[in-house]
């Protein structure tokens, strides 16, 4: 016997090959296993992604808003218009769905915009919420304040449940007087199925030089150029230097750019988007993950190297240091600051000392408080509980 569920989400696979929100897509999957059926409501951000789909394990309903084909990620302006009417439609498509599919509960990921329908459809239809916040919410409502804070602040307020991924979100939750006990910390979790530490010595059986991974995106946000430029400057001091850029987006054809304008493209592979048995492979065979995104929640991307024995550099940030501290397990540097990161990959290369507790360590860390499994139970506990109200 089932249950169902209603997930809204700001992503989640647009068509196949898309990465966009696939911790979502995995998780319905999984909870599947355990007795949930999710129906899964998101924004058809692109023409070529179908309006619903029904499948062995959830469904996916997508509802039209006027998007120009762009990730609400994507915008660097609040698009009030769009915003409008996406939340127009969206909470009339939720609410049709927990009716019409007679949905117990309703889980939002992220706290806008699909907090702001999972309220909305919440109260509507009397169903409990399940809110996870992921960290580009927590960050807008953070840093620009005013309304955006006060709409985080009433989808938070009206949650039943709260799923924090890193401890700085918990703390902003309680700044604003939500009830401790309704607020429960843990990041989404890197797969242990997939991601674990394959390599056949404690550091690894490396090349001469570095090899380094940057898996994030290529947007904006996550700052892979600073990673390119720091890589061209270890050139003298490591000549045996190999970045592997393992992610897509839309700004590959200017990185790519970058890389030849800085002569440094023999040295430097682009994959594209991997799939995750390709992209563990990738990790383990990699001394040096890099990573210079100046805000997170908690980088799943950064679990997921931890997890296959990386040594990790990334930017000195709340959220990093919750995994990786600095010159014992990895390497911080300072956001934006393009000489340290430089200085640091040197020291990976340097510090066999450093890579083989990185390698011992990462994967043991993650397997405490960074699974997957931790995390697909957390969500589970936490359905049944609303159940009961």
């Amino acid at each position: 016997m089932t249950t169902p569920v209603l997930v809204v989400t700001n992503a989640y696979p647009d068509y196949e090959g898309s990465y966009h929100g696939i911790f979502v897509e995995r998780a319905v999957r999984d909870l599947a296993g355990r007795g949930w059926l999710s129906h899964v409501l998101v924004p058809r951000i692109f023409k070529a992604s179908r309006r619903r789909e029904n499948l062995p394990t959830h469904t996916v309903t997508r509802f039209p808003f006027p998007t120009k084909e762009k990730l609400l990620i994507e915008y660097e302006s609040v698009p009030v218009f769009r915003l409008s009417v996406l939340l127009c439609s969206g909470t009339l498509a939720a609410a049709r769905l927990v009716l019409s599919r007679r949905c117990r509960l309703i889980h939002a990921h992220w706290a806008f915009p699909a907090g702001l329908i999972g309220l909305a459809a919440a109260r509507l239809t009397g169903r409990p919420l399940l809110l996870t916040v992921h960290g580009s919410d927590w960050r807008l409502a953070r840093t620009r304040g005013g309304a955006a804070a006060l709409l985080f602040a009433r989808v938070a307020r009206g949650a039943s449940r709260i799923i924090s991924v890193s401890k700085e979100i918990t703390d902003y939750l309680l700044e604003l007087g939500i009830p401790g006990e309704k607020v429960f910390t843990r990041p989404m979790g890197a797969d242990e199925r997939i991601f674990y530490d394959r390599k056949s010595s404690p550091a690894g059986q490396l090349r001469a030089g570095l090899s380094i991974i940057s898996t994030r995106n290529l947007l904006p946000l996550y700052r892979v150029e600073d990673v390119i430029r720091a890589a061209a400057e270890t050139r003298e001091r490591l000549p045996g230097m190999a970045l592997t850029i393992a992610g897509e987006g839309r700004q590959r054809e200017e990185l790519e750019a970058l890389c030849r304008g800085l002569g440094i493209a023999e040295r430097v592979t682009f994959t594209g988007r991997l799939e995750p048995q390709q992209l563990a492979e990738r990790l383990s065979a990699s001394r040096v993950y890099v990573s210079a995104s100046p805000a997170e929640g908690t980088s799943v991307s950064l679990l997921e190297a931890l997890a296959c024995g990386c040594l990790p550099v990334v930017t000195d940030i709340p959220a990093n240091r919750e995994w990786v501290a600095h010159g014992e397990n990895g390497l911080l540097f300072r956001p934006g600051n393009i000489e340290e990161l430089s200085a640091c990959l040197v020291r990976a290369a340097e510090d066999t000392g450093l890579a083989e507790r990185a390698a011992a360590r990462g994967p043991e860390i993650v397997a405490r408080r960074g699974s997957w499994s931790g995390q697909l139970e957390l969500i589970d506990k936490l359905y049944g509980e609303l159940m009961t109200r």
